[in-house]
């Protein structure tokens, strides 16, 4: 029954567009080249209905469109497809509202839209509980505080991600923002103005589905703050750590939730390399499930300030760190002297292989492995005088001392200048390097993530 009904709409569709184009005096798809008409300039009004898609094929094409296209583009033609008729209409207008691309001309209408009354209960939208995403990020002065907090108010019930603009998002949005209970990403990174923190992590304690925060550049952690006070979202994965975080904070003050898989911590002004590494030692290295660290943009860091930084946490798989606050001792093995005066058992899921067992029962000095790092990413704080600090030559290095055994990708900013002249022919050697290794171990091992791509990367800053 389901064949006869599409081999139906197939010959309706077939018949329909035939007769279209030989009312508009058009060739048909099926003439020889020798056959064409000649169009005529002025076609003439539709007056049949168009062809007839079933809905579960037209949502297909409107998905893959939402999700293909750059977002301009997306939107834009998500529009243009609303407007072909009713069932395109309703469609597409999920889509449409699911991830809404504001800016100054068409933020207005938005509001007007999802909120059409001051008071929810005399005039409520259904087009609300449609968004997904609502990225405030490039709105600056077209915005107020109060209608920040009606338009979270009134998308809580399907908002997934929020990113905040900087100016108008106050302590009035708190009771909004803690009612969004399916809400995943926050992103209050450029908040000029930030809350009080106490109000803020009362608010944050009530988003269960919270995985992604970014908190304020402006947000304040000083010795008034206890432990006590900050407690975390229950699911919390990635967090990016950023604002006046003091000595107070880093000594100890903050515990991390153990959910955490990523975090990212810049744009402290008043962090110092030694409280920075404290911070690492005691709150961060017993984080076993943390996979991704980065680290940028701390102007009271010095220039090897976190050179111990693999040996502290043996556990990350992909470090991005800026060159400013490093130099090779990165990889030097050499570092081990001073960190083996602790106590062994703090060294908190240290991997089985990173001493090098046998060497050391042969009477030689420690070799220190990273096993777990294969993603290595260097980036740049915008200091001077850095770009021959970390070389490519280095890394080859570290790779031939075996402290790099499951390297696999480094990504370094274009501002390091890796690509001219001097540095470009070493690139193109490490590059061949980490292919030629993931090559040979593709052949002996059948582990699924052998199949990722190897290699160098340069990307833009």
């Amino acid at each position: 029954m389901a064949l006869d009904q599409q081999r139906n709409w197939d010959i309706s569709m077939a018949e329909n567009l035939h007769h279209v184009l030989h009312r508009h005096n058009q060739p048909s798809p099926t003439l020889a080249d020798n056959e064409t008409t000649t169009p005529t300039t002025t076609a003439s009004p539709w007056t049949s209905p168009p062809p007839y898609l079933p809905t579960e094929i037209l949502l297909q094409i409107l998905s893959h469109i939402s999700a293909l296209l750059p977002r301009t583009l997306a939107q834009t033609t998500l529009a243009s497809c609303a407007l072909l008729s009713h069932q395109w209409h309703a469609a597409t207008l999920p889509l449409l509202y699911a991830h809404p691309r504001l800016y100054g001309q068409n933020f207005d209408p938005f509001v007007r839209a999802i909120c059409p009354s001051i008071n929810l209960h005399v005039r409520p939208s259904p087009l609300a509980k449609l968004v997904k995403s609502l990225n405030m990020a490039s709105m600056v002065h077209q915005v107020s505080r109060t209608s920040t907090a009606r338009l979270l108010g009134r998308t809580k019930e399907g908002l997934e991600e929020f990113v905040a603009p900087q100016a108008s998002f106050a302590i009035n949005c708190l009771p909004a923002l803690g009612k969004c209970g399916s809400l995943r990403v926050l992103d209050l990174s450029l908040v000029s103005e930030s809350p009080p923190l106490s109000d803020l992590f009362r608010t944050l304690e009530r988003l269960g589905e919270l995985r992604v925060l970014r908190l304020p550049r402006s947000a304040g952690f000083g010795v008034h703050h206890k432990a006590t006070a900050l407690v975390w979202p229950p699911r919390l994965e990635e967090l990016c750590l950023s604002g006046g975080i003091d000595a107070h904070f880093l000594h100890g003050v903050v515990a991390f939730p153990e959910t955490l898989r990523g975090l990212t911590i810049e744009h402290c002004p008043l962090a110092k390399g030694f409280a920075l590494v404290h911070l690492l030692r005691t709150a961060v290295r017993p984080l076993r499930g943390l996979e991704s660290l980065k680290i940028r943009y701390m102007p009271r860091l010095s220039s090897r300030a976190l050179d111990d930084v693999l040996f502290l946490l043996p556990q990350l798989k992909k470090l991005s760190v800026s060159v400013d606050y490093i130099t090779p001792a990165i990889f030097d093995e050499g570092h081990y002297s001073h960190l083996a005066k602790e106590p062994l058992n703090t060294f908190v899921h240290t991997p089985p292989a990173f001493i090098d067992d046998e060497e050391v029962e042969a009477g030689g000095a420690p070799s220190l492995q990273h096993h777990a790092l294969h993603t290595l990413e260097l980036t740049s704080s915008g200091n001077t005088g850095i770009e021959d600090k970390i070389s490519p030559i280095d890394i080859l290095i570290a790779m031939d001392d075996g402290c790099l055994p499951n390297l696999r990708r480094v990504r370094v900013v274009k501002s390091l200048h890796w690509h001219n002249n001097v540095l470009g022919v070493d690139t193109e050697a490490l590059g061949d390097a980490l292919r030629e290794k993931w090559e040979a171990k593709r052949e002996v091992s059948q582990e699924k993530d052998v199949e990722e791509e190897a290699g160098v990367w340069l990307v833009d800053g």
